[in-house]
């Protein structure tokens, strides 16, 4: 039997399909102050697949239309030492520049470094062309719509529609979870006592709120849950958990017969601000 069953749970391949099992072996047990004394499980475990799949899209130059794909190519500039040793009038200059006046004019130094810069796609990859566009020319492009990348959200703005009950916070997956706390910030003026009061609320109402999170300018976002937890000895916490998507139980695998099963919706998850879609 493997040490570690869900090393081997997760190698099961992604599948439409109902999960098949992909481990099988013993639960043994030997807890008498649970009331579990020696007593053994045969089980089987399927892997409870993921939703988040990576996102998709071209940048394209604005003018032409065509493709472009960046690369890191060395730059040269020449510029002149400042009193504090500061570089002063940094100019871009091209190799010939260098060659025919930089090596010979004692007016300016010459520094050289890497840099990201966009060409043309099929003109670089196929005919060997260093065609290079100005980043200002470049946009994003998915499935021929033109998209913006996220920016960092300063900002939580729930829905009317976003919150989830307490006991599904597992079909969730959380890649971080951090503890909410109040600003107080003369500014802000927010006090302990009503973020305590948000979090006794959402504990009574059993309920996490949901929305957007984006860390900072991207394509990379995630779902972010607002719960409650409570510990038993009366300690209380408003957390917040980034998921990267939700888990995909599959029904054929719950514990209850076939006509104690009820169908629930699936777990709520955060709408998109601009307009981009997940690559299928």
């Amino acid at each position: 039997m493997p040490d570690n069953i869900f090393s081997e749970v997760e190698k099961q391949a992604d599948s439409a399909a109902t999960a098949r099992a992909s481990w099988r072996g013993i639960l043994s047990l030997d807890i008498p102050t649970l009331g579990l004394g020696a007593v053994q499980y045969h089980l089987r475990a399927a892997k409870a697949h993921g939703d988040l799949k990576p996102v998709n899209f071209v940048k394209i130059d604005r003018e032409t239309g065509k493709e472009v794909v960046s690369r890191e190519v060395p730059r040269m500039y020449r510029y002149k030492l400042g009193p504090n040793g500061e570089r002063l009038d940094m100019q871009e200059i091209s190799q010939e520049d260098a060659k025919e006046k930089v090596r010979y004019d004692g007016e300016f130094l010459v520094s050289v470094r890497n840099e990201k810069r966009y060409f043309l796609k099929y003109e670089l990859e196929i005919s060997g062309q260093w065609i290079e566009v100005p980043t200002s020319q470049i946009i994003d492009r998915q499935d021929g719509e033109e998209i913006e990348p996220f920016d960092r959200t300063t900002q939580i703005e729930v829905d009317p529609d976003g919150f989830v009950p307490l006991e599904r916070l597992s079909e969730y997956k959380f890649k971080e979870v951090y503890q909410l706390a109040p600003d107080t910030d003369k500014k802000v003026k927010e006090t302990s006592s009503r973020v305590k009061q948000l979090a006794r609320y959402l504990l009574e109402k059993h309920t996490a709120l949901v929305s957007f999170f984006s860390w900072g300018r991207g394509y990379v976002f995630y779902t972010s849950v607002i719960y409650p937890y409570e510990r038993k000895d009366g300690k209380l916490w408003l957390l917040m958990g980034l998921s990267e998507g939700v888990l995909k139980l599959d029904d054929a695998w719950t514990l209850e017969d076939e006509q104690e099963r009820e169908g629930l919706p699936p777990v709520p998850v955060a709408k998109k601000k601009p307009k981009v879609t997940i690559s299928k």
